[in-house]
């Protein structure tokens, strides 16, 4: 008994001392966690000249993709626009607005989006997709609020989308954290509660947790205030998904809509009870600085909204009516950025390519193939892209080098030359170049090519050995 106190006394000890120190945060990776939401294709430029500034590069853009905008070009030279300006999306996915709701989707939807958005290649390894958009406002969801529904909905997409291909990773629709019980709304952790009770582990369903973490009420809270009405908003919602739902994952965080509104001193009205622009600058520098940038579970931010001209969100946004960029802007282009380069995954496909059908021994071939990018990354831009041979056999193969100022896109092909040389021992060797296909080449020596029936082409090779003496 007196042996079992003393070892309980020990553990105690330790267990007080190790709560000292602190808990292992999540990948510390460095990253650049800047972004901005964007409405249009038409915007990248200027969001790539905010996001991958001041040291910076590959920042973020969020931007919805409607039901009744599938246009599989457009969307592609998106892709293809992001990857060259290294912008990674994050796609909300979305319906369309009829009178003054958005149509609620359906379960069935789930093969629709499915099929195109993996028609596209997209810049990065990783891709992002939000399922819908705050579904606890009965303005999103045709005039109703159904969490059990939306339950259902984000299960079979998350399960659709991960069967599909393991590098979608999917998030939850961004939440009102400021929305009360009403006819038009309903509190975010009730809605989280019904989504629950109707598909029991569902946030476990998804791969990183999106936050609509605005500075609110009214849109008039302070970068340094605390709680699921402000900047740190998504601080709770992980505190929830953890103690009252019990999730295993510790989900990174997007925040794809933040920001203040702000007064423009062109404009009168209902934008008085903002801050002004000063001010709204500094608060997004604070709010960066000192709570966004600090904390290794965010990944990303994207404030809302980087161009909207009309009057329904002029206030949210980060340009004027003539494309010119307010205070905030500037501001937040300034603040140092980090550079690194996401994961892409590098593919080829041979497009063409030559072997003779036999090499005498102790020779030299020199050809070339046609190679085609099927990958995300734009080969070349990196430096020196290199594929390595891997022979079986007596043989020396050279790798496959495409010079550094040779920039090849997906879906473009380059020709690349290359040597093979046979050693002293005949046989059948096989070699190939990375993952590409594996080839198979017959080394002879001279008694057994003198004494064998030849093809055309073997002709052609021995009368050309004949010519040159080798």
């Amino acid at each position: 008994m007196k042996k079992f106190f003393f070892v309980s006394i020990i553990l105690s000890f330790f267990s007080l001392i190790w709560s000292f120190f602190p808990k292992k945060a999540l990948a510390t990776e460095k990253i650049n966690k800047f972004g901005i939401h964007i409405l249009e294709p038409s915007d990248l430029e200027k969001a790539q000249e905010l996001v991958n500034s001041s040291g910076g590069d590959w920042g973020w853009v969020t931007i919805v993709i409607r039901d009744d905008d599938l246009n599989h070009d457009k969307w592609q030279k998106f892709m293809d626009n992001c990857r060259e300006k290294h912008l990674i999306p994050i796609v909300r996915i979305a319906t369309h607005v009829e009178g003054s709701y958005w149509v609620k989707p359906k379960v069935e939807d789930v093969q629709k989006w499915t099929n195109f958005l993996s028609s596209l290649n997209w810049p990065t390894e990783n891709k992002y997709v939000i399922i819908f958009n705050e579904p606890n406002q009965a303005k999103e969801w045709n005039g109703e609020i159904n969490p059990k529904e939306y339950a259902r909905i984000l299960s079979e997409f998350s399960d659709k989308f991960h069967s599909l291909d393991s590098k979608f990773l999917i998030l939850n629709s961004g939440f009102d954290l400021a929305a009360p019980n009403g006819k038009e709304t309903m509190d975010a952790l009730k809605f989280m509660e019904k989504m629950n009770e109707e598909v029991t582990n569902v946030f476990e369903k998804i791969d990183a947790w999106a936050s609509h973490s605005y500075p609110n009420h009214g849109y008039l809270g302070k970068p340094w205030e605390t709680g699921r009405t402000s900047v740190r908003g998504y601080e709770w919602e992980l505190s929830i998904l953890k103690n009252n739902f019990k999730i295993k994952k510790d989900l990174p965080v997007l925040i794809t809509e933040t920001g203040w509104p702000k007064i423009d001193k062109k404009t009168k009205g209902k934008y008085k009870k903002y801050y002004d622009e000063i001010a709204v600058a500094a608060y997004l520098k604070n709010a960066y600085e000192n709570v966004w940038l600090k904390d290794n579970k965010v990944k990303a931010v994207t404030p809302f909204v980087l161009n909207y001209p009309g009057e329904l969100f002029y206030d949210f946004s980060w340009l004027d009516k003539n494309g010119q960029p307010f205070l905030q802007y500037n501001i937040i282009k300034s603040l140092p950025k980090e550079n690194w380069w996401p994961k892409q995954e590098e593919k080829f496909e041979i497009k063409s390519l030559f072997l003779p059908s036999f090499l005498p021994v102790n020779t030299i071939y020199r050809g070339n193939l046609i190679l085609k990018n099927t990958g995300q990354s734009i080969l070349g831009e990196r430096g020196e892209t290199e594929i390595p041979a891997k022979v079986k056999g007596d043989l020396e193969v050279s790798n496959l080098k495409l010079n550094k100022n040779n920039l090849i896109k997906p879906g473009e092909t380059v020709k690349i030359e290359f040597s093979i040389k046979s050693g002293k021992i005949p046989g059948e060797f096989s070699f190939s170049w990375g993952n590409l296909p594996e080839q198979k080449i017959k080394v002879f020596p001279p008694s057994i090519l003198y004494q064998a029936k030849y093809n055309f082409w073997e002709k052609v090779v021995l009368k050309i050995r004949e010519i040159f003496n080798f």
